[in-house]
């Protein structure tokens, strides 16, 4: 839970009107709430370039961080003292569009609301909703009521845009607890933006290993808005059929210069355990290798996690979670080739760099990597005529 810190300035005495319209407040309003933007929508504008390349060294990218519009959703706090938000106390307050201050303001910095009433509040930010490609979530949003609908009901809000959408990719912050006054502004300082889906990379580092394609099994294209609880699978969110597939990668392995198939693969997050084991989200990747002309290979990569410490321990499934970025590694060790998975913060992360003695030393390999891959076929890449 984030506090809102009382700011020094002071704002004009006057009182503060209870309307619950949700247009964006005027400069002279009453009862302000500062912020700025960060995390998914770190260094973004409206007017960023329209290229998917990243910026300053970062795993995102243009398109991903772009914040076409901004609500603030407000409720009341019923217990300003407790640890978070209460799913059946607090009821919806009103709905504020930020104003971004148009094409030519970055939308980071200096935005502002008024709650249009003093009192204990919380509020939880959400970018990105378009009426167009997801209208139930707009009209649900638009429909909650003042007083009767709880956090716990906003929580269960669906999305239904598709996860790949750019730009304007859907995100959300967590709730935020302040107080509004009469007589000060409130400064919530920097208010992180998640993006609810995830995204999975492939880097070929496999000298003689051309990636030709790859077929995601089980993408979920629906998802709950908020999800502070333990992942888990809703058969009705995933894809029909189960399976997407991005053809055309041609990624000539390379340690040197490795080719990248990035920012193209995207799913909601989900999570299958041991009893949901047909749900669980995999990726089929495809190659060729020049010593064995006129083949095609498939590797199953698979997101699992030894259950224990122990030796042999059996691998059970991690979930696939927002704002995370799944990178799958290819490269050739003592002629075989591996198959490697690093789990990055999707903000936080860094573009892809590496040496030899990082590989040599286990950075990208099982040992270090928050999931392990896996293959199909009793461990063993299955081999198709071409």
């Amino acid at each position: 839970m984030l506090y809102g810190v009382l700011a020094a300035g002071l704002l004009a005495l006057g009182g503060c009107s209870p309307s619950s319209v949700d247009e964006p407040a005027g400069a002279d309003s009453s009862c302000r709430v500062a912020f700025r933007l960060g995390g998914a929508a770190g260094n973004a504008s409206s007017r960023m370039a329209a290229g998917e390349s990243a910026t300053g060294g970062e795993l995102q990218t243009n398109l991903e961080k772009q914040v076409k519009s901004l609500q603030a959703v407000i409720f009341t706090d019923a217990d300003p003292s407790g640890d978070t938000e209460d799913n059946e106390k607090d009821k919806f307050f009103r709905t504020v569009k930020i104003d971004l201050g148009g094409e030519n303001t970055p939308v980071i910095d200096d935005l502002s609301f008024s709650t249009g009433d003093e009192g204990d509040y919380l509020v939880i930010f959400v970018a990105n909703v378009d009426e167009e490609k997801d209208p139930a979530l707009a009209a649900a949003l638009a429909g909650l009521e003042k007083g009767k609908t709880t956090v716990g009901d906003f929580k269960k809000l669906e999305v239904s845009q598709l996860p790949e959408t750019k730009p304007g990719m859907l995100m959300a912050s967590g709730f935020i607890r302040f107080r509004s006054s009469l007589i000060d502004a409130v400064d919530l300082g920097t208010v992180y933006l998640r993006r609810i889906m995830s995204r999975i990379d492939i880097i070929n580092m496999a000298e003689g290993v051309m990636v030709t394609r790859a077929v995601l099994h089980n993408r979920t294209v629906k998802s709950l808005l908020c999800n502070d609880e333990t992942l888990e699978v809703n058969p009705t969110y995933i894809e029909k059929p189960a399976e997407k597939s991005y053809g055309g990668l041609n990624l000539a392995g390379s340690m040197d210069d490795p080719k990248k198939y990035e920012a193209e693969i995207y799913s909601y997050e989900q999570l299958a355990d041991k009893t949901q084991g047909i749900y669980q989200p995999s990726l089929d990747i495809y190659y060729t290798k020049q010593a064995d002309a006129g083949k095609e290979f498939m590797h199953t990569v698979k997101l699992e996690v030894p259950e224990s410490e122990e030796e042999g321990a059996p691998l059970v499934p991690i979930g696939l979670k927002r704002n995370n970025a799944y990178l799958i590694y290819i490269r050739t060790d003592a002629g075989d080739i591996r198959f490697t998975i690093k789990v990055e913060d999707w903000v936080e992360g860094e573009t892809f760099t590496v040496t030899d003695e990082e590989l040599n030393e286990g950075a990208f390999g099982i040992p270090t990597a928050p999931g392990t891959v896996t293959g199909s076929w009793n461990n063993k890449d299955e081999t198709l005529e071409i």
